[in-house]
């Protein structure tokens, strides 16, 4: 018969194994979706008791991808390191730790460029299904995407979910030109002249030179003895951590051998790499005020859909990370006080890309009729619940405001009185 301290151990295990590290939770906008905690971690999840649902906006990020074009040359540099050494990866002088095993088989590249993935094309399915279930109240017949193949691909795959087998008879797929010159809330910085990728990319530069070396040489001391003359550079090692993410995002979770390799913290690290490249590029970091600004279509889209009785119930939407992400710092949401590019990462900071806008992430604002004839705003994110109490209202315990209160913040006044072309819009991207 087990002992006490057997039951004792055994009923602590699910609550260990929970706190357990999900490296498939820290790959930044990389992440294959999940659904995380609320935020803050207090909050209740669901409605208040005396709430319906009655209205609902979706802003939906295509599904899990191949790499797109700026990504793939890094993976591809450590496939050639690797093909070039085979003689010395196929041959281990020593002991070779348990994770680097797979290298004596070799290792290529396989990827291509942008293309939804199997994954991703079960994500947005499995969404479509979950909305129509989850909302049988709501309802629309027309649905909107930017026009890019993934976009757009992903908005067929939810509507198939969504609609069925017969979705071409009961539903019409609208696209909108993502180019310079098409006003557009899905992809807002096209018709910024000023905008600028490098306003985070300057950031990811600076903060590899920081961790990647130090990646680099764990793994080099970790198969001297195996490999004496390997030399993985700071690249190769950057290459490993994008081929752990894309082996993910194109063939599942578990199945890119390169995620064993590395530790949590250089996980962690990788993650903060990718919170600086879209908080500086979509986010927070941008220059003359272009994130608020160019996050302000988003807002004006949402809260006028919110407000009005007329049409159907449902908008839905599919986009990118970036829409989402500006969307977040027009409203003033998951903001910080500092971002340093050199580190140390705040392992406290509100920006989390990760849990913002992973592959397939979906941000649902929902208008909720109350008890007492109050009409709610709440902000539903992959699945969790969002305080919008940042915004400048005051909410509840489950993160949502009087839809009154939330119209009259200042953040949501400045939004719905920017439009594309005119005087703010004009001094943010010129």
């Amino acid at each position: 018969m087990p002992s006490l301290s057997s039951w004792v151990q055994l009923a602590l295990a699910p609550a260990a194994a929970a706190q357990a590290f999900n490296l498939y939770e820290h790959l930044g906008n990389l992440s294959p979706y999940f659904t995380p905690a609320n935020t803050p971690a207090s909050l209740l999840s669901g409605i208040p008791e005396s709430c319906s649902v009655d209205r609902a906006f979706l802003v939906h990020r295509h599904g899990s991808r191949q790499p797109i074009s700026s990504e793939l040359p890094t993976i591809q540099n450590l496939s050639y390191y690797l093909n070039n050494n085979t003689a010395l990866f196929k041959n281990p002088k020593g002991q070779l730790p348990s994770e680097f095993s797979f290298l004596t088989s070799g290792w290529s590249s396989s990827f291509t460029l942008n293309n939804l993935s199997a994954p991703g094309r079960q994500q947005l399915f499995d969404h479509g299904v979950a909305l129509r279930l989850d909302y049988p109240s709501l309802y629309t017949d027309t649905v909107l995407a930017g026009d890019q193949d993934r976009v757009v691909e992903s908005a067929q795959w939810f509507m198939d979910g969504y609609y069925g087998r017969y979705v071409e008879d009961v539903a019409v797929l609208n696209k909108i030109a993502e180019d310079n010159l098409t006003i557009s809330w899905i992809t807002s910085t096209d018709t910024c002249k000023t905008w600028e990728y490098s306003s985070g990319n300057d950031l990811v530069s600076e903060w590899g030179k920081v961790y990647l070396p130090r990646v680099a040489a764990r793994m080099n001391q970790a198969l001297s003895s195996a490999y004496p003359g390997a030399n993985f550079t700071a690249q190769h090692a950057h290459g490993a951590l994008w081929a752990c993410a894309y082996g993910t995002a194109v063939y599942g979770v578990g199945r890119s051998p390169w995620c064993g390799v590395f530790k949590p913290s250089e996980i962690l690290d990788f993650e903060y790499e990718l919170d600086l490249l879209m908080r500086g590029a979509f986010g927070y970091g941008l220059p003359n005020n272009q994130g608020p600004v160019l996050g302000s279509l988003l807002v004006s889209n949402v809260t006028t859909f919110l407000q009005g009785p007329a049409g159907h119930n449902l908008s839905l939407n599919f986009a990118h990370d970036t829409t989402i992400d500006l969307g977040l710092t027009a409203l003033g949401l998951a903001s910080d006080e500092s971002y340093p590019a050199d580190g140390p990462p705040n392992p406290s900071r509100n920006w989390r890309t990760s849990t913002q806008v992973p592959f397939a992430a979906q941000m649902l604002f929902k208008r909720l009729t109350c008890s007492g004839n109050e009409t709610r705003i709440q902000l539903e994110l992959n699945g969790a619940n969002f305080d919008l109490a940042p915004v400048g209202c005051t909410s509840d315990y489950y993160g949502t405001c009087k839809l009154a209160d939330f119209v009259a913040t200042k953040n949501v006044q400045t939004a719905m009185n920017i439009t594309d072309g005119d005087a703010t819009w004009t001094s943010a991207c010129s």
